[in-house]
């Protein structure tokens, strides 16, 4: 796995889980001689040029700067737009969240106030919104399988949590670094993630889930659209108590820990009300 940006701040925290995984780690950065990575086995530093892929496996681009995404995606193999069987992501670009706000039209910006009259689009600083959703569409456009994360305001000191996805690019709050890196490195095994953008939110509070499959196949690929009740449905699914994050597995009278620590079995899909459930149904007082 290459990563770009491998000194920054997420890309820091990529590289660590990485090896944590026991994949091989080729970092690029600007200034391999000064690099502050630890030494690793598994680790290869190398400069931020397209000559230093090869054969790149994949990508995850956490780099500040994007000029030299295209040149990077050029190494990978393009494949025919949203093709079947779906793949993995070849790229997992790290964006932000509010890329597309500042172009958003008057009666938007009035009517969804809350995400666009805060900070970083006011300011906007080095038009770095602007920079970063022209990247994403150069991303788009090149056909190598991809997934594109935008995580709202990155905080230290937010604890870990739940990542929340949403689409939109409505989502304000704060994320968690640590829960970012993982989305990111998670994010290359997972086929739901491909050609899909999404924000990121961390919930405090809230078991992370066991798997990030369910809650990336709730979301709509890019230049697909969905029903609002559907966009409601995907987000309220990921408040679920419990790491499965699936109403569907618990029995009445059952707990959703209870059923992750496998205390008690799980409720097979459409499965009949057992007659356990049914003496607690009984049981329930209706004035």
């Amino acid at each position: 796995v290459v990563v770009s940006g491998a000194t920054g701040r997420v890309g820091k925290l990529v590289v660590d889980r990485l090896l944590q995984n026991d994949e091989n780690v080729v970092a690029l950065s600007r200034d391999p001689a000064s690099a502050e990575l630890p030494p690793h086995p598994n680790l290869t530093i190398l400069p931020y040029e397209a000559s230093s892929l090869t054969h790149p496996c994949q990508l995850i681009h956490c780099a500040d700067s994007d000029a030299e995404l295209p040149e990077l995606t050029a190494t990978f193999p393009r494949n025919r737009l949203f093709s079947r069987p779906l793949t993995v992501p070849s790229i997992v670009m790290l964006s932000s969240a509010a890329v597309t706000r500042p172009s958003w039209s008057a009666s938007k910006a009035s009517r969804l106030a809350g995400a666009h009259d805060i900070p970083i689009v006011r300011l906007n600083p080095g038009g770095i919104l602007g920079k970063k959703v022209a990247a994403e569409a150069a991303l788009r456009r090149s056909r190598v399988p991809y997934a594109i994360v935008r995580p709202v305001g990155l905080k230290d000191s937010w604890p870990g949590g739940r990542p929340v996805f949403s689409q939109g690019d409505v989502a304000v709050g704060r994320t968690n670094p640590g829960d970012l890196a993982k989305v990111l490195v998670d994010a290359l095994k997972e086929p739901h993630a491909t050609y899909k953008t999404f924000e990121m939110m961390t919930l405090t509070g809230y078991q992370a889930p066991r798997s990030l499959s369910r809650p990336l196949a709730a979301l709509s690929r890019d230049g697909r659209r969905r029903r609002k009740a559907d966009e409601g449905y995907a987000i309220l699914q990921q408040l679920l108590p419990g790491e499965e994050q699936d109403a569907t597995k618990l029995e009445m009278g059952r707990s959703y820990e209870a059923v992750d620590s496998g205390v008690v079995k799980a409720r097979e899909p459409l499965a009949e009300p057992t007659e356990r459930e049914k003496a607690v149904a009984k049981s329930v007082e209706v004035d």
